[in-house]
C-alpha cells in the first residue's frame, strides 16, 4: 500500500511543462511567443527583438492593420519576455525606390509590449519598408526595418 501511495505522490508531482528536444539539439517549450521567439527581426540599436503579423491585410482600396511585439529573450531558455521600450513604436511606410511613404499609420499599445498598426496602406505595388522606429520627439532612437514585396 504505501508503494502504491509513494508512486501516486510522485506521479503527482512530477507534472511538468515538458521540453523537447528538436533535431538541431535546440529545446522548445509550447508557449505562445515561439512563433517570434527567433529574434530574426532586431532594433539596430538596443537588440530589441520584433514580431509581428496581419490583423487585416491591405488592398489596393482599403486599409489594413496589423498586430506587433516587441521582447527579448530569456538568456536561460531563449523565451521570449514582452517588454516596452522607451516610448511606444511608430510605424513609417516607406518606398525605397520611389523615395517616398504612404499615408501615415497609428500605432495603439494593447498591453505590454504588444501594438496595433492601423491605417496601413500601400499607395502602389513594388518593394515596401516597414519602419519600427523609436523616438525622443522628431529624433529617431532606434528602428527595426522588414522589407516586403506588393
Amino acid at each position: 500500500m504505501k508503494k502504491i501511495l509513494g508512486l501516486t505522490l510522485l506521479f503527482l508531482l512530477s507534472c511538468a511543462q515538458p521540453k523537447y528536444v528538436n533535431e538541431d539539439g535546440s529545446t522548445k517549450n509550447n508557449s505562445a511567443h515561439e512563433a517570434g521567439s527567433d529574434c530574426s527581426i532586431q532594433f539596430k540599436g538596443s537588440q530589441i527583438c520584433l514580431s509581428w503579423y496581419w490583423e487585416k491585410k491591405p488592398t489596393s482600396t482599403h486599409v489594413g492593420s496589423f498586430i506587433f511585439k516587441t521582447y527579448r529573450l530569456n538568456t536561460f531558455d531563449a523565451t521570449a519576455l514582452e517588454l516596452n521600450p522607451f516610448s511606444v513604436p511608430q510605424v513609417l511606410l516607406w518606398m525605397p525606390s520611389m523615395g517616398h511613404g504612404s499615408t501615415p499609420t497609428q500605432t495603439v499599445q494593447l498591453d505590454i509590449g504588444t501594438y496595433r498598426a492601423e491605417n496601413v496602406f500601400f499607395i502602389m505595388p513594388g518593394e515596401w519598408e516597414i519602419k519600427f522606429q523609436i523616438k525622443d520627439g522628431d529624433i529617431v532612437r532606434d528602428e527595426a526595418i522588414i522589407l516586403i514585396t506588393l
